[in-house]
């Protein structure tokens, strides 16, 4: 490999570090050490009917554990997820999931690492691909499956976290068709009624709400990060709360979780749910870990996420917490993360 590929590749595991944002996975530890706030993770059963499990409310995941489905994406009963879990024939990165459409993001590694996302049906069939410019790192799928988006590492802009060669790219995409709709940098965005434009502006974790045209995502600008709301018809975005990381709306649209930076402490996070009505956030009390995650919604009273077993394993398993009241966070699903939550016939996650 030249110098100048050891460079590129040098200054994205910088900066990748620096996010705390890294999707690289390393194998699982075979005896994890629990950590703080640890509670023992279920079993995993294999040999779950894929076809049988998409018929009733289903979770979808990627499988962590290091065996046969490693990396698959996998589905298991939304009401017991500890029950067997099938495993469907897609590999990935990132999933997402929503009323007949799923984007599945993967990684092709190799001397020259490639990315692509696999527009995918609900019987796991892929309808479209498109080639990514960068690593993967976070995707959703509106509630009506009418709209997608992927968050991209990319190198080699004017602007960047860390770095002059390092940013996110995200785009907008047609989940019927796969084309893509925009990229968030080109839209229009204002802040207290006033234009506002930077070479540094960063976007990334989109979250949709009911009506697939209105969404919030993030927005970092001069080393500080910003809730937006954006227009998909009228490409603007509207600034309207600070120090927000990777939204995720409610059910009924009327609570965001978040990642909050807390103290000085670079790549220190907490979980926060934030009132759209009064604009007033308070701490998810249930999880006081910091946690790099964007959040799933299990229902409007419980949202799940996925972090790793301890400090010192790379397994991961997802996690649920309630959104209210002081009943403790507790391990949902073993060797699992990036959850999608399907109710069929139900749009509304």
């Amino acid at each position: 490999m030249n110098k100048t590929k050891l460079a590129v590749a040098g200054m994205i595991v910088v900066a990748i570090g620096v996010l705390g944002l890294t999707l690289a996975r390393r194998p699982a530890d075979e005896s994890p050490v629990p950590g703080p706030g640890a509670t023992a993770a279920p079993a995993i059963a294999a040999g779950g009917d894929v076809a049988r499990l998409a018929s009733a409310p289903h979770m979808l995941f990627r499988h962590t554990a290091q065996d046969a489905g490693y990396m698959h994406l996998s589905i298991a009963p939304l009401a017991d997820p500890s029950q067997p879990r099938g495993t469907t024939p897609l590999s990935c990165e990132r999933i997402s999931y929503s009323a007949g459409r799923g984007i599945c993001l993967q990684a092709s590694r190799g001397v020259l690492t490639t990315y692509e996302a696999v527009i995918f049906d609900d019987t796991f069939a892929p309808v479209a691909k498109l080639k990514l410019d960068g690593a993967p790192s976070r995707t959703r799928v509106s509630p009506d499956g009418k709209l997608g988006t992927i968050t991209v590492f990319v190198t080699g802009q004017e602007h960047g976290y860390s770095s002059g060669q390092f940013s996110t790219k995200t785009t907008l995409v047609d989940m019927a068709t796969g084309e893509v709709r925009g990229d968030l940098e080109s839209f229009q965005t204002t802040r207290d009624g006033q234009v506002i434009s930077a070479t540094d502006f960063n976007f990334w974790g989109v979250t949709f709400t009911k009506d697939s045209n209105t969404f919030y995502a993030t927005l970092m600008t001069d080393k500080k990060t910003y809730l937006v709301r954006g227009d998909a018809g009228k490409r603007t975005l509207t600034v309207l709360h600070d120090n927000v990381e990777c939204p995720s709306i409610s059910p009924n649209n009327r609570l965001i979780a978040f990642k909050k930076r807390v103290g000085n402490t670079v790549g220190r996070w907490r979980f926060h749910i934030l009132d759209l009505a009064s604009m007033t956030d308070r701490p998810l009390e249930a999880e006081a870990r910091s946690i790099d995650d964007q959040i799933e919604w299990l229902d409007d009273e419980h949202v799940l996420y996925a972090t790793t077993r301890s400090s010192q394993s790379a397994l991961y398993d997802i996690w649920v917490a309630p959104v209210s009241g002081t009943d403790p966070a507790r391990t949902l699903v073993a060797a699992a993360d990036s959850p999608a939550v399907v109710r069929p016939n139900n749009s509304a996650k």
